[in-house]
Order: C-alpha cells, then sequence, then structure tokens
C-alpha cells in the first residue's frame, strides 16, 4: 500500500523523484557517449545470464513454458556482436529465489556493453560516469 505510504509520508515521494532524476542522468551519459537504449524480451524460451533460479509461466498459444528473465546479459551480447558498438539497458528482472531487506525477487538492472574496449577503458569510463551522475544531480561538486 505504497500510495497510503506517500500520504503519511511527502518526503517519501522524494525517493521517486530522485530516481526519475538518476535514470535521467544516466540516460543522458549513455547517449551523449554514442550508445543506445535497447530492449531486450521480458518472456524468454530458456533461462539465461545468470546462475539464479527463474520465474516459469506458460504461453497458451503457443503450448511451451517461457520464463522471466533472470538477467539481460545475452540477449545485449548478441547486439553487440550483430555490429553496435555499445548498447545498455534497463531492464525488469526476476529471481524466484530467498527474499530479504536487500534482495526482491523483481528488481530494475541497468547493463552496458560496449565493444573493443578493455577494463582499464571500462574502469575510466564508469569513473567519469559516477563524477558525471554525482555532479548533475546535485550530490557533489
Amino acid at each position: 500500500m505504497r500510495y497510503v505510504d506517500l500520504i503519511v509520508n511527502p518526503s517519501n515521494k522524494d525517493i521517486f523523484i530522485k530516481r526519475t532524476k538518476l535514470f535521467n542522468a544516466m540516460r543522458q551519459f549513455f547517449n551523449d557517449a554514442g550508445y543506445m537504449e535497447v530492449e531486450t524480451p521480458v518472456l524468454q524460451s530458456i533461462p539465461g545470464g545468470a546462475a539464479a533460479r527463474p520465474f516459469i509461466t506458460h504461453h497458451n498459444a503457443l503450448d511451451i513454458p517461457l520464463y522471466l528473465r533472470i538477467a539481460n546479459e545475452l540477449y545485449l551480447k548478441r547486439l553487440i556482436v550483430g555490429g553496435f558498438d555499445g548498447v545498455y539497458e534497463f531492464s525488469k528482472n526476476f529471481r524466484n529465489e530467498g527474499m530479504d531487506r536487500t534482495h526482491n525477487p523483481e528488481f530494475t538492472a541497468m547493463e552496458i556493453y560496449v565493444a573493443y574496449k578493455d577494463y582499464n577503458w571500462m574502469m575510466n569510463f564508469y569513473r567519469t560516469f559516477v563524477r558525471t551522475l554525482c555532479v548533475g544531480c546535485k550530490w557533489y561538486d
């Protein structure tokens, strides 16, 4: 009953606003770097991309089992193999496993894959990314 919490604690609305600003700043950074935001399938014929137990559903028309995405890694890598220099996605992932304060069965993840770069490049890219977000979201000067 999140709506009740928002009515009782209006300051919690700030969390939604900050999340939106953060995601917009992340998208802007990746877009400015020349990378493309993509969407990969949520329903998959085989589970993959992470070692986790999937949620299973059934497609009535095709009469086959389908799995809710546990990770988007494999589809993003296929796009790199297909010729994109860089792709990223904000994805809803689902893992049919334990649950606690820090682990939820449904969660949002962001992944980026870039072709022809090594880990040194990625460390520098990430450092610039974090710095840009902190300044852009007014968390650091």
